[in-house]
């Protein structure tokens, strides 16, 4: 993990962080805030522009679903992830 903490002018703190972690552990942040992560596929249909033509292909991935949500593209797992780690963050500010 790498944090980076600096002051700026008017006061201001701007930090940055890179981190790599396992897929397991960010399903495990999940699961402790009450997600279910299930196995999710989809299809990518075919697309044919004027210089490009690319062949559908299925995605293999998860979802991060609470009670009453249906699995879909706003519940990809990753995109749940981004969007907790938000929300943390905003109880700084």
């Amino acid at each position: 993990m790498m944090i980076n903490v600096c002051e700026i002018p008017e006061d201001f703190i701007k930090m940055e962080i890179k981190m790599h972690l396992p897929q397991i552990d960010v399903i495990r942040f999940l699961q402790k805030k009450g997600y279910e992560v299930k196995a999710f596929s989809f299809i990518v249909p075919a697309t044919e522009e004027l210089l490009l033509s690319e062949p559908a292909f299925q995605v293999n991935t998860f979802t991060a679903t609470k009670n009453g949500e249906q699995q879909n593209y706003d519940t990809l797992y990753l995109n749940v992830f981004e969007n907790e780690l938000k929300s943390h963050l905003k109880e700084i500010t």
